[in-house]
């Protein structure tokens, strides 16, 4: 005896169905890039304004972060 299954059960994938979730695939992955793209943007225009030691070498996005944490908090305790 088999153990019954769970959840939905599957169809077969008609020819529409499968387009539809291609391009349901395509949108969500376009919508990824863009996201991509503006944190990527938004990473870039921090680094300008944060001081860095290097300016040959870009800084990764985590230390790019670290470096902004750092310099908010040592901005905050100036002002204290």
């Amino acid at each position: 005896e088999r153990p019954k299954k769970r959840g939905p059960k599957k169809r077969k994938m008609t020819k529409a169905r499968l387009e539809r979730s291609k391009l349901r695939r395509q949108k969500a992955n376009a919508r990824e890039r863009n996201r991509m793209h503006d944190l990527n943007a938004a990473l870039d225009n921090l680094r300008k304004v944060v001081p860095c030691y290097s300016k040959t070498q870009k800084l990764s996005k985590i230390e790019t972060l670290r470096l902004a944490k750092n310099y908010i908090w040592a901005l905050s305790e100036i002002l204290r």
